[in-house]
């Protein structure tokens, strides 16, 4: 064989030998991850469907986590509509991961779609309990069993919660409010103190506070005089400055928790009371002057 023709033959080789070479597949997916990693959402959102539109054009199954990712990264550029049509597709097709719940959670409270967020805290509650936001999420059913009134998921959340959220006042507010709506008096005289050792200027337990020795103390003094009414015995006499010696103790406890009440916004709605204390305590003219204030 000749130079001539073995240079053509190897020609040919290299020539067929190319066009038969396998083309370089490109990992779009993880790509678009390290663009996300590295907080280029926008990019990763490009790559992202570069890989979709790869597998359908490869006749090849798409990893459902790919739609999932996809919202992750629409959600983080504040372009909630696409991620969470994104979202819903991941979970059509039976895919779910504790962040992906998360912002889905969130987008239905952005949406006050209050059923579809408990479903999605709920969800999270039962497959990624463990998880690095759990307590956050376990917090936001825990609200929203008051606003939906579940009052027994409430208190099954509540067990569960750690000591730092049942010490907070936001938590501890909410679970005080349940309470109240459930007439649990003394559980609520309870969580009034331990709101107002927090915040002593909390107003729904001042109010509490207030009208719980208010109401004790009226309800003494009626007593009181309607016994000592029916029969003006010496007896009943003594009996009766007895009795009003507890009604001054009580009054005068109310009024610790009125008077800071009196300072705030809209205080004046507890004139009625104030000026009835001192008509109690016989002090006309502090009596004359919340008077002023009733409509």
């Amino acid at each position: 064989m000749n130079n001539k023709l073995f240079l053509t033959l190897a020609i040919i080789a290299i020539f067929f030998g190319a066009c038969t070479a396998p083309k370089q597949v490109i990992h779009y997916d993880q790509l678009a991850i390290n663009s996300a990693d590295s907080g280029n959402y926008s990019q990763a959102i490009t790559e992202w469907n570069s890989y979709i539109n790869q597998q359908k054009q490869n006749a090849l199954e798409i990893d459902p986590r790919a739609y999932a990712e996809l919202g992750k990264n629409y959600f983080a550029l504040e372009q909630y509509t696409d991620a969470e049509i994104n979202f819903d597709k991941a979970r059509d097709a039976n895919y779910a991961d504790a962040e992906m719940y998360v912002m889905m959670s969130k987008r239905y409270k952005m949406k006050d779609n209050l059923s579809k967020e408990i479903t999605a805290l709920e969800y999270y509650r039962d497959h990624f309990s463990n998880d690095k936001d759990s307590s956050i999420m376990r917090n936001r059913l825990f609200e929203t069993s008051l606003e939906s009134e579940n009052w027994e998921q409430a208190e099954s959340i509540w067990a569960q919660m750690d000591e730092s959220s049942k010490k907070n006042e936001k938590y501890l507010l909410i679970y005080f409010k349940m309470n109240k709506k459930l007439d649990h008096i003394e559980k609520c005289d309870d969580i009034a103190l331990q709101l107002l050792s927090i915040n002593n200027k909390n107003t729904e337990a001042l109010d509490w506070m207030a009208k719980k020795y208010y109401k004790l103390a009226e309800d003494r003094y009626q007593n009181a005089m309607a016994v000592y009414n029916k029969r003006k015995t010496t007896k009943n006499y003594k009996i009766l400055l007895k009795e009003l010696d507890q009604v001054t103790i009580d009054f005068k406890k109310s009024l610790e928790y009125f008077e800071p009440l009196w300072d705030m916004e809209d205080g004046k709605k507890y004139a009625v009371y104030l000026a009835n204390i001192y008509a109690r305590f016989d002090d006309k003219k502090k009596s004359q002057y919340y008077k002023k204030f009733i409509k």
